[in-house]
């Protein structure tokens, strides 16, 4: 175990509460399906979003925008506290757009 003062990062081990870590695989493809969707949509949908959420960060589910904030932290403890928080994605949106020249 691993004593990093929130619990163990090693699956089937609990956390604090009791809470385990072990998903089956069916959720955890399906985690990985929500999360790309999210990611996917905020990709294509940037150009709008930096209109109205430029230097913060953003919580997503199912392809809309349930919260924002400039602090990520207090957006993370928001998220926390909703029962379907393992279906939110949270990513930054840049105040400009960024040009990568290689």
């Amino acid at each position: 175990m691993c004593d990093n003062g929130i619990g163990s990062f090693f699956a089937g081990e609990p956390l604090e509460g009791g809470i385990s870590l072990m998903l089956s695989d069916a959720e955890i493809l399906e985690a990985i399906r929500r999360k790309r969707e999210n990611l996917e949509w905020v990709s294509g949908a940037i150009s709008s979003l930096r209109k109205d959420y430029g230097g913060r960060y953003i919580a997503v589910q199912d392809r809309k925008v349930v919260d924002s904030d400039e602090d990520f932290e207090r957006l993370l403890a928001r998220v926390r506290t909703r029962d379907d928080a393992d279906s939110v994605t949270i990513e930054h949106v840049t105040e400009m757009e960024y040009l990568w020249i290689l």
